[in-house]
């Protein structure tokens, strides 16, 4: 995946992703995530930005339903970044404790306790005593990679470093570890 990230007047932020699994340009506005445009791998920017600009109308008012509108040509960028976090630690609040949970279930983990902060330099840690603490931003993921961040807090329930153990364990569970941990170094957060 790779992402690009561009401003324009009257609509704010909006993140470029290309994908190798997108077949056709995909425009999408989430509170916790913004506008967001995925475009298949080998598709030129300008042909996506082309897209983005014949669809203004309609994606105006899905800002204007989501209230992002109003954040994204708010003067006062500090209240947007305040508006876009507070959206994002309510969305967090209602999905990660419960994603967590089902995660765990279904490959028998168990855990203390997960907390949803602020965090912006980790996505996610393991206490001591395998309380899970996870950063409001990754609502702004794609949802296998909150999957991927949130086992990797989980098979440190069972090993407390990134041993040769603690890799087999989690390729056990996602089925490309390595990969998935590239993926998520390259993501921003976009607030």
């Amino acid at each position: 995946m790779s992402l690009k990230i561009k401003t324009y007047p009257l609509i704010g932020k909006v993140s470029f992703v290309k994908s190798r699994r997108a077949r056709r340009f995909t425009l999408t506005v989430k509170p916790w995530r913004g506008v967001r445009i995925t475009l298949p791998w080998h598709s030129a920017y300008r042909d996506a930005e082309a897209f983005l600009l014949q669809n203004t109308d309609w994606l105006r008012e899905k800002l204007k339903a989501s209230g992002l509108y109003e954040a994204a040509n708010s003067p006062v960028a500090g209240g947007q970044t305040k508006h876009i976090e507070d959206e994002l630690r309510r969305k967090a609040l209602v999905y990660l404790p419960g994603r967590t949970e089902e995660l765990a279930r279904e490959h028998g983990f168990s855990y203390g306790r997960v907390s949803v902060r602020r965090s912006r330099t980790r996505w996610g840690s393991c206490s001591a005593i395998n309380n899970i603490n996870l950063s409001l931003f990754l609502m702004q993921l794609p949802s296998h990679l909150i999957d991927y961040v949130i086992l990797h807090e989980l098979v440190h329930t069972i090993h407390k470093n990134h041993s040769a153990d603690f890799w087999k364990r989690l390729e056990m569970h996602t089925g490309n570890a390595r990969g998935l941990a590239r993926e998520v170094k390259k993501q921003r957060i976009a607030v």
